[in-house]
């Protein structure tokens, strides 16, 4: 499709009549700000603080387009360039000079100190950690008029790139990281057995890894209906889903070594791939098989997800899925839908649970340490509670 190229020719104008004051400008914005009296952080610093107090002030001074795709956790965005002002000042940097496009920015910069104040007094007496993508002149700048001001600022070294680079190494690299010091403990048992139930309520008081929840997605056919009956905020990206990860490892002090708890799952996700040498690793983790009766399990799902809309959905998810009919024949997707159609939701699940998940219940997750009948949720935390603090000894 052919895309109009945009009119930049007032833009141009502009620059071409300022080129007396355009060449005071140093070439660099290492020049122009006063690097060496700015107070910085490196982003391991940055993720300690925010493992001890989740509600540090973060301020991304990147773009709206850059904020929403991804983020530090709990940043707030205050764009010393918009996606405008940003793809002009690009725009100037490629085609006239670093000089033309480091004027620009502070012209833009400087439009912004009224709110930039109005964002001192909001957070007046705390410190404000800064950053845009890797350290450079934007939060440089943001972090200059933030101090005129009088915020106690600090600039994160790196940026959101470090961050990243932070991510790819605990997912990707085979070293054993510190943040995850005692590794994983996996839960693994047939679909409805209650795992994301243990680990839900198992996540104030112990490390865990929610590997779906950071998806959005329950890694199933049906999967995606529980996130929506939550209205969950779904990830639009791999690095978005490594971002979650990631977080959910930060998210609080985990002082006593615990291993993580988390979920034996598949090496796809939803439309995500369990990064690469993290999943080798949940392969070979300490794992605890969790047993439930069908009567229980079928509960459990009829719980999930046949509340609200839930019923709903999962009709609509039989009706159009491709693969449905492929695998069953479409006999037996109509005899399915005619369950769902008579309000026999539990004829549905039981056979849904016995001839379909059952079946495709893989036990990749050898490293068995024990089985646990989940009868009663509170005794079956109990125990694996006791086994989590043996494993941190």
């Amino acid at each position: 499709m052919y895309i109009k190229r945009k009119d930049r020719s007032e833009l141009v104008k502009f620059i071409q009549g300022k080129e007396e004051e355009i060449n005071k400008f140093p070439n660099s914005f290492n020049e122009y700000f006063d690097e060496d009296n700015i107070k910085t952080i490196s982003i391991d610093e940055w993720i300690n603080l925010y493992q001890s107090n989740n509600n540090i002030v973060t301020i991304d001074l990147r773009s709206e387009s850059e904020f929403d795709e991804d983020k530090l956790p709990n940043s707030v965005n205050f764009p010393i360039l918009d996606n405008i002002e940003r793809d002009e000042v690009g725009f100037l940097y490629k085609q006239f000079s670093p000089k033309a496009a480091l004027f620009l920015a502070i012209k833009y910069a400087d439009k912004k100190e009224t709110l930039i104040n109005n964002l001192v007094q909001i957070y007046n007496g705390k410190n404000i950690y800064v950053y845009c993508w890797r350290g450079g002149g934007r939060s440089s700048a943001g972090y200059l008029y933030l101090q005129k001001y009088g915020a106690q600022v600090i600039k994160i070294k790196g940026g959101y790139k470090a961050y990243r680079n932070n991510i790819h190494d605990q997912f990707y690299l085979s070293e054993q990281s510190e943040r995850m010091k005692n590794g994983l403990l996996i839960l693994t048992g047939l679909t409805g057995c209650g795992k994301t139930e243990i680990i839900e309520k198992m996540s104030d008081d112990f490390p865990v890894l929610d590997i779906e929840k950071a998806a959005g997605h329950a890694s199933s056919l049906f999967g995606h209906i529980r996130y929506d009956l939550k209205n969950a905020i779904k990830p639009l990206s791999q690095a978005n889903f490594e971002n979650n990860l990631f977080q959910e490892i930060i998210s609080k002090p985990n002082l006593r070594n615990y291993p993580f708890l988390s979920e034996g799952e598949s090496k796809k996700i939803s439309k995500f791939n369990i990064p690469g040498h993290f999943y080798d690793k949940m392969i070979l983790s300490p794992t605890i098989k969790i047993n439930s009766s069908i009567e229980k399990r079928v509960e459990r799902i009829k719980t999930e997800y046949f509340s609200k809309f839930g019923a709903e959905a999962v009709y609509k998810t039989v009706e159009n899925s491709a693969f449905f009919k492929k695998l069953l024949g479409n006999n037996k997707v109509l005899d399915l839908l005619e369950l769902l159609k008579t309000n026999r939701d539990d004829e549905f699940i039981e056979w849904i649970l016995v001839e379909y998940y059952d079946h495709r219940y893989a036990g990749k997750y050898k490293n068995i340490i024990a089985e646990i009948d989940n009868i009663n949720i509170k005794d079956t935390i109990e125990e694996i509670a006791s086994i989590m603090k043996h494993l941190s000894k």
